[in-house]
């Protein structure tokens, strides 16, 4: 197939994702909470690489505390790279920790 016609299709499939979303400072403040705990607890945290390509969910329970899923990738003690979904409960004001659970997603 010719370069020059996969261009429009590539142009028509990039107009229809949708636009992100920005966080409110609420939840930025929950994701860096997040995303500091994971750091704080990670083997090798210098080789954490959170995936941007996947958006971070944000949700709010009934009790109005947040849930955060954030895709990353770190090495293990091993110094093997493993992408991992670490999943944060906070606290409705989101400064709190109140669970986290990471699991591996290879």
């Amino acid at each position: 197939m010719n370069k020059l016609t996969l261009l429009p299709i590539i142009l028509a499939l990039a107009a229809c994702s949708k636009p992100a979303v920005p966080d409110t400072p609420l939840e930025a403040m929950a994701r860096r909470t997040c995303m500091n705990t994971i750091e704080a607890r990670a083997t090798n945290p210098k080789s954490i690489a959170y995936l941007s390509g996947t958006p971070s969910l944000v949700t709010r329970g009934p009790d109005g505390q947040m849930d955060i899923s954030i895709k990353l990738s770190a090495k293990n003690e091993s110094g093997t790279a493993v992408t991992m979904l670490a999943t944060c409960k906070l606290s409705a004001d989101g400064k709190t920790l109140v669970d986290i659970a990471v699991k591996d997603t290879r």
